[in-house]
C-alpha cells in the first residue's frame, strides 16, 4: 500500500513544531545570524512556503525558539523542587552543591548551547526584538540560580529580590558556566588560521 500524499498548499501537520525545533539546532551549532531561512527549511524538512506561513520570517521564527527553549528553565537545569518535605532538605542541599554541574549540563545542551551562541552572535543586537528576548532569557537563569542558592521556593518570584542581591548571588555562578560553556563551543571558524581546518 503506498502512502497517501498531501494534498499541495496545506502544511504537513506538525510542520511549525518542525521548523522550531530545527532553528533551535541550528541557533546552538551556528548563531543567529548564520543561520539561514533556507538551512532551517532544509533540517526541517518541510515545504518552503511553511516557514513564512507560520512565521513570516526568520526573526518571528527565532522569537518562537527561543520562547521554547527558555521554557521549564528549572526542569532543565535539575532545579525542580520536591514537595515531600523530607526530601526537600535533601534537595536544598544538593541543588546548592551542584548548582555549577547543573549549569555546565545545561550550556553542552542545545538550549544552552543555542544561547551561548546567540549572546556573542552581533546580529542579535541588531534585533531589538530578539536582543530582548535573549535578555529575558539570561534574566530567569539569574533567578533560577537565586533560587537554587538561596533556597527560596521555585513557585515564588525574584521580582521582590533587590536587583544588587540578584546579582550577587547569581552573577558569579552563571558568568563561570558561560565562561566554561564558551570554552566547550567546538571551534568551526579559526579567524587566526583560517587555511587550518578545525
Amino acid at each position: 500500500m503506498t502512502p497517501q500524499r498531501r494534498r499541495p498548499g496545506r502544511p504537513a501537520h506538525g510542520s511549525r513544531q518542525k521548523l522550531v525545533s530545527a532553528a533551535s539546532e541550528l541557533f546552538a551549532e551556528r548563531g543567529f545570524t548564520a543561520t539561514s531561512p533556507t538551512m532551517v527549511l532544509d533540517r526541517s524538512d518541510v515545504g518552503h512556503g511553511s516557514l513564512y506561513h507560520y512565521f513570516g520570517g526568520k526573526e518571528a521564527l527565532a522569537l518562537t525558539a527561543i520562547e521554547q527553549m527558555r521554557g521549564d528553565l528549572m526542569v532543565r537545569l535539575g532545579l525542580e523542587r520536591s514537595d515531600d518535605l523530607d526530601a526537600k532538605s535533601d534537595v536544598d542541599n544538593r541543588v546548592t552543591v551542584d548548582i555549577d554541574a547543573a549549569l555546565d549540563h545545561y550550556f553542552a545542551q542545545t538550549e544552552g548551547r543555542a544561547l551561548l551562541h546567540l549572546l556573542t552572535d552581533p546580529g542579535v543586537s541588531e534585533s531589538q526584538v530578539v536582543s530582548r528576548q535573549v535578555r529575558a532569557w539570561c534574566d530567569d537563569l539569574q533567578a533560577a540560580i537565586h533560587v537554587a542558592v538561596t533556597g527560596e521556593d521555585a513557585e515564588g518570584s525574584t521580582d521582590d529580590v533587590p536587583p544588587d542581591r540578584l546579582r550577587e548571588v547569581s552573577d558569579p555562578h552563571l558568568e563561570a558556566a558561560l565562561g566554561r560553556g564558551l570554552l566547550a563551543l567546538p571551534r568551526t571558524v579559526d579567524l587566526l588560521h583560517p587555511a587550518d581546518p578545525r
